[in-house]
């Protein structure tokens, strides 16, 4: 394999602390925020001139936390719930070269800082570059969806339980955050647990996942994913939830 020497023109700081719990697509989420700052090597004020009027830009990213050994031809999304398709005709993160594509809706550019929402992507990723979306060559007519148009993203009811509806407003107060509730819903609605994995997808499990300044703890019964409490405090404890 060729090999290249890439830079980051600056840290993604997200508000998913870790995979687990992380959208599988940007977009899913609407309310997940992140903000990227631009080092300053990249002269932010001429570098960004312009890009304030794109409502969208593509994030090139790096995916660091990826742990696999080897290179697999086939995977297994999530979606598929079991079964495998080829590497490139999926969105995988194990790649050759573990490179990411996300569409972010740009909220606004703020001195070297691009404040991005629907963020697919977890706390301290590299991003490689970032461009413009330009709706008239980036959006194909007559697209076709190939596999995925019969396999929809898996859904789940989301309630709250009274105590995880006190520890959001404690929340939102101390972290001054608009649409917690709405975030956490967004998240839990698209069934965050890996169908491979049957301890992990066993009903009654009390699970967890890090955002923001908490853990959120959840369990799903049947169709229906509960949101119990917001742990603080808490560290991230579990090998796969470590960064390697």
């Amino acid at each position: 394999m060729i090999a290249f020497q890439l830079g980051a023109v600056g840290i993604l700081r997200s508000c998913f602390k870790e995979k687990f719990g992380t959208p599988r697509q940007p977009h899913l989420v609407p309310g997940a925020t992140a903000a990227l700052t631009v080092a300053p090597e990249h002269r932010p004020a001429l570098s960004l001139a312009g890009l304030e009027g794109f409502s969208h830009v593509w994030l090139i990213s790096y995916f660091h936390l990826n742990t696999n050994k080897k290179f697999l031809p086939k995977v297994h999304p999530p979606r598929l719930k079991g079964a495998a398709v080829g590497l490139f005709a999926s969105r995988s993160p194990h790649r050759p070269s573990p490179l990411g594509l996300s569409l972010a809706r740009l909220v606004k550019v703020e001195g070297d800082t691009l404040h991005l929402a629907g963020i697919d992507l977890i706390d301290g990723t590299p991003i490689l570059d970032v461009k413009p979306y330009i709706p008239e060559c980036d959006r194909a007519a007559g697209a076709s969806a190939g596999w995925t148009a019969d396999a929809p993203f898996p859904t789940l009811t989301v309630a709250f339980a009274p105590r995880a509806l006190a520890d959001i407003a404690a929340a939102r107060k101390r972290l001054k955050l608009r649409g917690l509730k709405r975030l956490l819903s967004d998240i839990l609605g698209q069934d965050i647990r890996n169908p491979r994995d049957k301890a992990l997808g066993a009903d009654g499990v009390d699970l967890g996942f890090f955002l923001h300044d908490f853990e959120a703890r959840f369990m799903v019964r049947g169709g229906t994913v509960t949101l119990l409490r917001l742990e603080t405090g808490t560290l991230m404890h579990k090998n796969e939830r470590r960064s390697p």
